[in-house]
Formats: structure tokens, sequence, C-alpha cells
């Protein structure tokens, strides 16, 4: 008898249960680029600077650039310090020009960047080694806007700021395309400037270092 009850008992049991429903699995939300299409840029600056321990530091690389007949055109302003010693000690301001073909090729790669909903949190695992980039495009009333302070490879992840009318959206990419699409312009951003400024502040230190060693009032014997 108490077996045919708890047959009894565990059947109602089944019958009444609800069915179990699979819990979803929270995803990030990847999606492309909520804004009006890049190829209508009007306007592009690229911040691209570091600081850290050099004796040649901050280093700082700014580009104004605007389409014209859809070539990217304007000025590169480049600067660089001297470790120990405030303010800039060597600069230049030259005038670019990036092709049509590489511009377009450039606006076409970054408008391929996966955006998510999140807080950026920038790699920062080492010290003396503080990048900041920052490429800000103009399109009509809006602006878009890639930032990055990451010491992480691709300087991943990206902050993705758009500015539409009062409305401001901020995203994360874990993508390594704005990277990528700064190095298609890269050979058109004045390196050579780069590198010959450098070798210049390097060479003044050099020489303000070796007018500072006090001369040696007394001979060494020759002892051979």
């Amino acid at each position: 008898m108490q077996k045919k009850l708890l047959t009894l008992l565990l059947l109602t049991c089944s019958s009444c249960a609800a069915p179990i429903e699979p819990v979803a699995q929270s995803q990030p939300l990847t999606t492309p680029l909520p804004m009006p299409t890049l190829m209508q840029t009007e306007t592009v600056e690229i911040r691209n600077d570091w600081n850290g321990y050099s004796d040649i530091t901050p280093i700082l690389r700014h580009y104004k650039l605007r389409i014209e007949h859809q070539k990217l055109v304007g000025n590169a302003h480049i600067a660089i310090g001297g470790y120990g010693a405030a303010g800039i000690h060597q600069q230049q301001t030259k005038r670019v020009t990036i092709p049509a073909a590489v511009t377009t090729k450039f606006l076409a790669t970054l408008a391929k960047t996966s955006l998510q909903v999140g807080s950026y949190k920038p790699i920062s695992d080492r010290t003396d080694d503080y990048p900041s980039i920052e490429i800000k495009l103009k399109i009509d009333r809006q602006q878009v806007i890639f930032s990055s302070q990451s010491q992480g490879n691709n300087y991943v992840p990206w902050k993705v700021t758009v500015i539409q009318a009062n409305k401001t959206t901020s995203y994360i990419s874990n993508s390594a395309i704005p990277a990528q699409a700064l190095q298609i312009l890269d050979p058109y951003l004045d390196r050579q400037g780069i590198d010959r400024i450098i070798q210049q502040r390097r060479q003044k230190i050099n020489r303000n270092f070796k007018s500072k060693i006090p001369s040696n009032k007394y001979s060494v014997p020759n002892r051979a």
C-alpha cells in the first residue's frame, strides 16, 4: 500500500511541474557603427602622442586634415620634449597630402569597426609607457571619435564616441581596425620628419651634456 501511494505522488508531481526553460546567456552587443557613413567625412583630426621614460618625451604628432577633391590635405605638427626639462624643445609643421585612393581606404576601414556596449578600461600593465591616440571625424554636424590610452596590441581596446545633435553615446571596441586604419595613412604622415627632429634633439642633448663636463686641469702622466 505504501509503495502504491509513493508511486501515485511521484506521478502527480511530475505532471504538475512546469517545463524548465533554458537560461539565456548574456552576450556583448556587437553592432555596425550607428552613425552616418564615414565616407561623408569632412575633416579628420589625429593625435598620436606618447609619454614615458625617455630623453625625448613627450612625443606629439598632431594632424589637422580636410577632404579636398577626395584627398585628405592639411598640416602635420610634430613636437618632442626632453626628459627632465619642461616644455617642448623641438618641433616642426609640414604640409601633407594623402591620395584619394588611400583616403577612401582609410575611411572604409574605420567603418568596419565593431562596437560593444560597455565601459572603457584601457590595458595598463607597465609603467613609463603612456600612449594617447585619437581619431576625430567630423560629418556634417556630427562627430565620431576613436580614442585609446591602452598599452595593448594595436591599442586595443578602443573607445568610440558618437556625437549626434545633443546626444553623446560611447562604446568600446576590441577590434584592431582603428590601428590598422592609422597604418594605412602612416607613409603619408611625415615619419621622416619625426625621425629627423628626434635626431636633432638627441644631438642637442649630447652637446649640452658634453659642455657641462669639467675639463681636467692636470694631465695624466704617461707611465708606459
